[in-house]
């Protein structure tokens, strides 16, 4: 696949910014995975972390290690979600990746790129477009709200900080806001949930932002039903008895509603007990911290990498989130991929990834006798468990193929790319009637001279005003 908008002889060149790569959690993993998917499809990506920036200076580490410090003494306990300040502000626009790119797609950054260094990016005259995994870009701090409306506002009064944190969130929206007011950025939301919550905040500009929703892809060759009772007894689980899948990068998180699907297989569990014949559900769980659950056979796989994640897939029969809290989850979207049917709460974006009744079972946030009930009547009805997994894969073929993402990305690159050729036309136009600027003005410059520009130091500002005067742009 390629698109037809680039010559042959230039594919085009995407550079992707994220504060970690690999399986660093579900931002890091769904950008590798865009990554992957866009060399297939024949573009050349190049991926930007904070490791591969040069070290910050003793005085910003400082100052990063106190923001941290305060803000882990500082929450309250209302969530354990992360909550990271608008600091520090690697400065990558003139990185020879960056440069050279006819995209910049920025990912989850906190605490690498700040509102600040966005801004310089859009200025370094590169197209960027900025994937939201997370809340955090358009929040005072915070990586999910816990039903706070601040970000609608100005993020006073944070429920998640200690009062004398608060003034932290505030400035820190205020200062994005700043930032970004008028910065002509193209948002990429996975959901129309995020979509939805970006456009209701206070960041979003509605005359220079725009906002469109890209669901992230996944490797269905790799991620697909496996032989189940294969990987049972490699993973020393009984052949029969419905097992469930409960999988996070942090079962601790409260946001994810851990204790409130143990308590949902808890009560299923001592349900089918007083059944006759009903056999006794069974748990899998991977991720850091552990699990347990009264009554029930746990197995915790602890932490895993996608080989690992993948067996325990084959392993299961369905796959059940009680999140309070999620955005367009990769656990889900793996999960029906394998043909494993979701019970999920009714949150984010789960509803846009299950129909009630269809790929899965949908109940209220905290709502454990409700999952509870689905998860008997599931255990004692595996027909249905299997026609639900059927319909999950087939959904996942429709929306979340990688290949359907990656095309879409180039897609937005060659809007992007076009846009840029427009903007250059224009301004050729306007600059043949300012024969002295079109004089002073070079009539290309090279990505290695615009970065040198942009590094301008105390001639910056003199330097970006020349900038948008020259017909190079």
């Amino acid at each position: 696949m390629s698109d037809p908008s680039f010559c042959a002889g230039h594919p085009p060149r995407i550079a992707c910014l994220a504060t970690h790569a690999g399986h660093a959690g579900g931002a890091a993993i769904a950008m590798e995975r865009l990554a992957a998917a866009l060399r297939v499809a024949g573009a050349r990506v190049d991926l930007l972390t904070r490791a591969d920036m040069p070290a910050a200076p003793t005085a910003v580490r400082r100052v990063e290690r106190i923001l941290r410090r305060g803000i882990r003494h500082g929450r309250t306990p209302l969530s354990n979600t992360l909550l990271t300040a608008d600091w520090p502000a690697w400065d990558v626009a003139g990185h020879p990746a960056v440069a050279a790119a006819d995209l910049v797609n920025v990912h989850w950054v906190a605490g690498f790129v700040s509102a600040a260094g966005i801004r310089r990016l859009v200025e370094s005259g590169r197209p960027v477009a900025w994937t939201l995994h997370d809340m955090r870009p358009f929040t005072g701090g915070c990586h999910y709200a816990s039903g706070c409306e601040g970000f609608t506002t100005d993020c006073r009064g944070c429920p998640q900080l200690a009062p004398r944190l608060h003034a932290l969130a505030a400035r820190s929206l205020a200062r994005a806001r700043r930032r970004l007011k008028g910065v002509p950025l193209e948002f990429i939301a996975p959901s129309r949930w995020l979509a939805g919550e970006l456009v209701r905040s206070r960041l979003f500009d509605e005359a220079s932002h725009r906002v469109r929703v890209i669901p992230n892809g996944i490797d269905l060759d790799r991620y697909a039903a496996g032989d189940r009772a294969a990987a049972r007894r490699r993973l020393g689980l009984p052949a029969e008895g419905l097992a469930i899948l409960l999988g996070s990068v942090a079962l601790d998180e409260r946001r994810k509603g851990a204790g409130f699907a143990a308590e949902a297989v808890a009560r299923a569990a001592a349900e089918l007990a007083r059944r006759n014949g009903s056999p006794a559900p069974l748990v899998v769980t991977y991720g850091s911290g552990e699990l347990v659950i009264p009554g029930v056979a746990c197995r915790h796989l602890g932490r895993l990498d996608e080989a690992g994640v993948l067996e325990a897939l084959q392993a299961s029969d369905l796959h059940l989130t009680m999140a309070r809290e999620d955005n367009l989850p990769n656990t889900v979207m793996e999960a029906l991929a394998c043909g494993l049917p979701v019970v999920a709460t009714r949150t984010g974006g789960h509803p846009e990834m299950v129909a009630d009744g269809v790929e899965g079972w949908l109940v209220a946030v905290d709502d454990a006798p409700a999952a509870a009930a689905t998860l008997i009547r599931l255990a004692e009805d595996p027909a249905t468990v299997r026609a639900a997994g059927r319909r999950g894969r087939e959904r996942a073929e429709r929306e979340w193929d990688a290949r359907l993402q990656a095309r879409r990305y180039l897609e937005l690159a060659a809007e992007c790319r076009a846009r840029e050729r427009a903007a250059r036309v224009t301004e050729s136009v306007a600059a043949s009637g300012r024969s002295t600027t079109a004089a002073l003005a070079p009539s290309r410059l090279t990505p290695a001279a615009v970065a040198a520009l942009h590094r301008g130091g105390p001639l910056r500002g003199p330097l970006r005003r020349l900038r948008r005067l020259a017909p190079w742009r």
